[in-house]
């Protein structure tokens, strides 16, 4: 016999037996919100009358089609949105006949979103509202529903609602499902709790297991199969040193059977470098497994508006950082040397985009990479990297035509009379780019980055991240003029009328050397190589 099944009957059998001791009508309540299967992609509040009841739902019911970012117990789940508290909730317009425990299912919306709820109780038929237990954190998503329970213990009319509250970010997302109310009058075992909550963890776990509820036992697997009293029975704390998902429940005698809880004990797989991370891919959606990015590499561009943005690059591949839910905190900027992500591969285009659970390690900043020249040709080997087009084509230019916010722009070079590759200006920015409502140059030497990151793209396109990209004027030694620049040796020599911040990049992007010229002649000593200076804002690239 199915176990859950079991148990929702034995919580109804011990409700019959006090019907005869309990004047209120005493039945214990279980809400799936399959039935009926109602399609709304708004979060406009509606009263929708569901198995148990009616229903007050200011949240989506379903997506049509159903959307990969939405978790569902069976057919359908409700989807809560935490933009300002009471703006979002989900709750009974109707009466139940006294309460012991209330309990519900939830997780976050996609995998990179979270948010916070609580459980509130009305007494005078929602008339007012006050909250029972505590405020429930929801965890980055794990491949699982976790489960919240609390003692009510109320023997009157009730009813409950389940409100998101104030969250670090306004787009984070919920999924609930399987509300369930069990009868005044009948004991539940309290759920067990564990001493690590679902997360990621990067040393060892000692997992304690407890239940409030004296002479309990519980039981628990490691497999990821549903615990039964044929399962192992908690004695000593659990010693957990890969990822694993530890399901129990707890039983009493005399009691009702408590509602199961799941925790993922997460540890990252790690990952040298950047191209790894498109190994890493799912064949759609997302790869749930968290990578650790032990490898260094460099912010090429970052973006912060209602969501955050971040590309970067290794000497392998570029990826992008993608935080629509703001799960990070801490901005970082073009130039910055980055290590130390945790997160989760999404795939998009066939390209990945990065889940994050934590913030980069920068290393150093005012780093410089050096982009390659390559051609429209290239652009599809160098997704999400930064490179140099020279003598890109607008074909749209006209001497009047200006770029606009959020645009496509037709463009070719020598290695491609026409392509489906395009120019386009970046709509993720705070603000726009600097160079929208410029007028279009009919053909320039172009830093612009490449990306093939969103579903409404079928095929990459190119932007430039300001106006300094579209007139790149980055010359080798052999035909710079300023500064009179000059080489003997390992020797560098130039001459500054001012006095001018000067630094030395190695080709990889490293800081070597950092001074302050004088006003004449000046002179750097360097070891063979290849080295990025920049005098002032003028970068020219030295072979020594």
């Amino acid at each position: 016999m199915n176990t859950t099944i079991f148990r929702f009957k034995t919580v109804a059998a011990i409700a019959i037996a006090l019907l005869a001791t309990n004047s209120l009508k005493a039945t214990t309540l279980f809400e799936n919100f399959d039935n009926p299967s109602i399609a709304s992609t708004t979060h406009s509040a509606k009263d929708i009358t569901y198995s148990s009841g009616l229903w007050n739902v200011c949240g989506i019911t379903k997506s049509n089609p159903p959307k990969e970012e939405d978790h569902l117990i069976g057919d359908n789940s409700i989807r809560l949105w935490g933009r300002t508290p009471g703006s979002t909730s989900l709750n009974m317009k109707f009466n139940k006949a006294g309460a012991g425990f209330v309990s519900i299912s939830y997780g976050s919306y996609g995998n990179h979103s979270g948010g916070k709820f609580k459980i509130q109780q009305s007494i005078n038929d929602g008339g007012t509202w006050t909250d029972i237990g505590s405020e429930v954190t929801v965890p980055k998503w794990s491949g699982t529903f976790l489960t919240y329970s609390v003692s009510v213990n109320y023997n009157g009319n009730i009813r409950f609602r389940i409100e998101m509250t104030a969250t670090t970010g306004t787009n984070d997302k919920i999924n609930v499902d399987n509300f369930m109310v069990t009868d005044y009058g009948t004991e539940q075992v309290a759920m067990p709790t564990s001493s690590s909550p679902t997360g990621v963890y990067e040393t060892p776990q000692t997992v304690t297991l407890a239940s409030t509820t004296a002479g309990a036992t519980i039981y628990y697997t490691t497999d990821g199969t549903q615990p039964t009293t044929a399962s192992s029975v908690y004695s000593t704390p659990l010693n957990i040193t890969q990822t694993t998902k530890i399901r129990t429940y707890a039983v009493a005698a005399g009691k009702v059977d408590s509602r199961e809880d799941v925790v993922l004990i997460s540890f990252p797989e790690q990952v040298a470098t950047l191209a790894e991370f498109y190994t890493k891919m799912a064949t759609t959606g997302t790869n749930l497994t968290y990578y650790k990015y032990t490898g260094e590499a460099i912010v090429t561009a970052s973006y912060l508006a209602t969501y955050r943005a971040v590309f970067f690059q290794d000497n392998t591949a570029g990826v992008v950082l993608s935080d629509t839910y703001r799960y990070t905190t801490v901005t970082n900027n073009v130039g910055d040397k980055v290590t130390g992500l945790i997160a989760q591969v999404n795939r998009v285009n066939d390209s990945p985009q990065l889940y994050p659970y934590n913030d980069f390690s920068v290393i150093s900043t005012g780093n410089i990479i050096v982009p390659p020249v390559v051609t429209l040709a290239d652009v599809p080997t160098k997704t999400n990297q930064l490179v140099q087009i020279n003598e890109l084509t607008f074909d749209e230019a006209n001497g009047t035509k200006i770029f606009n916010p959020n645009s496509p722009y037709i463009i070719h070079d020598a290695s491609l009379a026409s392509t489906t590759t395009t120019f386009r200006t970046p709509a993720s920015m705070v603000t726009n780019p600097d160079y929208v409502t410029t007028i279009i140059p009919s053909k320039r030497n172009v830093i612009v980055l490449v990306a093939k990151n969103s579903a409404q793209m079928s095929t990459h396109y190119i932007f430039a991240r300001n106006a300094a990209d579209l007139d790149v004027q980055f010359t080798s030694i052999i035909n710079l003029k300023t500064f009179n620049l000059s080489t003997s040796g390992t020797t560098v020599f130039f001459e500054t009328v001012a006095p001018e911040a000067v630094k030395v990049f190695s080709a990889s992007g490293q800081a070597v050397k950092s001074i302050v010229s004088v006003v004449g002649k000046n002179s750097l000593e360097l070891s063979k190589g290849v080295y990025i200076i920049r005098i002032g804002d003028k970068t020219a690239k030295v072979l020594l």
